[in-house]
């Protein structure tokens, strides 16, 4: 660790003359005061077995615990890079990943970008959401919940992997920005992204070429995922619109509207994922329709008052299968997350939170029993909702060091129909009803 902070002071000492350097440090202990699983298990037979597993005073207890990071930047009117170390000291043994590295060059209106980077445009609005992790504030990113191709689909560098997990890649991003006035702004980017796409192009008659199209199955393969976005900025609103590929015919589609105000801030965002193989069946034809998905986004943050700030984060998503030419049922699952927290700023050192989670499964379009038209299950045959609430309170000591404290409360399957938990009998898997944790989060910032 003594190494690599002398290495980028000596760096940031050396470049000083000709960029604007900057160092930045920070750590954060995420530990739990207490921690609850309860859970059941239901015999073949309808006997139930409720399993209680407790746990206190774990400094590792909650979220990415024991972490940090040692951030290098260096820029001038021409070139910058950034330079992002993390430190992680978990499960007694320390590791360090460069989890950030990227440099840009600009060329008058035109920038251009190279590395590992986290390529988002859209705001968040997570101004509030301070030390807790995602599952307790801000759970999903806009785009399609469990989706293929959709999902976070505004962060233009993020793949899924063969194992179905996303992960940052390395990329490249050209991107033209134009500003007419200080309030207002139109940018153009493409990017490029490591990720095998596929293959292309069968000009040689003889060869014999795979059954699809990955790469080594066509004349052209390429290596790179493909990626654009288009954004209009002024002083009251700003929108934008997103197009990613990341593998040979999948496509994701992002807009996303957000207004801008002192008082309320508000994103309106519209995603959808569509497969453009050409599917045929055994007898030769085109299903009505391949697999597609989509998703509704609505965030807000309003400030109710000098102290007082409501921020609210809801997605809709449906998850539509691929239907069978003349098939007389469509089949869709839609998936619906609302959050809804208060931010009270009671002086400079104290601010109080109070945020409320639920989720769950809300449709089902599926075929009925004689396998000739529609069935629909609601939330409750589907496992009910998930609730999840936390009440926290963060306490600045200074500017560069705060505790977060609070009390995480979860319950799952909360109104599931019998039948659902029927559906248990005989498993022999234990089943999560709730959980209950009192986290404690110490981070500084300098």
């Amino acid at each position: 660790m003594k190494k690599i902070v002398s290495v980028l002071s000596v760096a940031a000492l050396t470049l000083s003359a000709v960029f604007a350097a900057d160092v930045s440090l920070n750590y954060r202990l995420g530990g739990s005061l207490y921690s609850e699983e309860n859970t059941k298990k239901i015999a073949a037979d309808g006997s139930e077995t409720a399993t209680q597993t407790r746990e206190a005073l774990n400094l590792e207890g909650y979220g990415d615990s024991g972490i940090g990071d040692l951030k290098f930047t260096a820029m001038n009117d021409f070139a910058g890079f950034v330079l992002k170390v993390n430190i992680n000291d978990s499960d007694a043994y320390e590791t360090r990943e460069v989890s950030e590295y990227y440099g840009w060059l600009n060329f008058s209106n035109i920038q251009v970008t190279a590395g590992k980077w986290d390529s988002r445009y859209v705001g968040l609005l997570t101004d509030d959401a301070g030390e807790w992790e995602n599952n307790e504030y801000a759970r999903y990113k806009p785009g399609v919940i469990g989706g293929k191709y959709a999902f976070d689909i505004d962060n233009l560098t993020k793949v899924r992997t063969s194992a179905g997990d996303w992960e940052q890649r390395l990329g490249t991003a050209v991107a033209y920005t134009n500003h007419p006035n200080e309030d207002s702004y139109f940018m153009v980017k493409g990017v490029l992204f490591d990720s095998d796409w596929g293959s292309t192009l069968r000009l040689d008659s003889d060869r014999a070429y795979g059954d699809d199209y990955a790469v080594g199955n066509g004349d052209l393969s390429f290596f790179s995922g493909f990626a654009g976005e288009v954004a209009f900025r002024t002083a009251a609103f700003d929108i934008n619109f997103v197009a990613k590929s990341m593998y040979r015919d999948e496509l994701g589609l992002g807009a996303f509207f957000r207004t801008i105000g002192d008082k309320s801030n508000l994103l309106f965002g519209l995603s959808a994922g569509l497969d453009l193989a050409e599917h045929k069946d055994a007898n030769g034809d085109k299903p009505d329709h391949n697999y597609r998905e989509f998703a509704f986004d609505f965030r807000g943050r309003f400030k109710l008052s000098e102290q007082l700030t409501l921020t609210t984060m809801n997605n809709l998503s449906a998850l539509n299968e691929a239907k069978a030419k003349n098939q007389d049922y469509d089949e869709m699952d839609f998936h619906l997350w609302d959050m809804v927290s208060l931010a009270y700023q009671a002086n400079e050192k104290v601010l109080a939170q109070l945020t409320l989670e639920t989720e769950c499964d809300l449709l089902k379009i599926h075929a009925n029993s004689d396998n000739d038209g529609n069935e629909l299950d609601g939330p409750f045959s589907q496992g009910g909702f998930t609730i999840t609430v936390v009440p926290g309170v963060t306490y600045s000591l200074n500017e560069n060091a705060t505790i977060t404290a609070g009390v995480a409360v979860e319950w799952y399957n909360i109104g599931a129909s019998p039948a659902y938990q029927d559906s248990w009998k005989g498993d022999d898997k234990d089943h999560a009803t709730s959980t209950i944790q009192i986290p404690v989060v110490f981070k500084v910032d300098l």
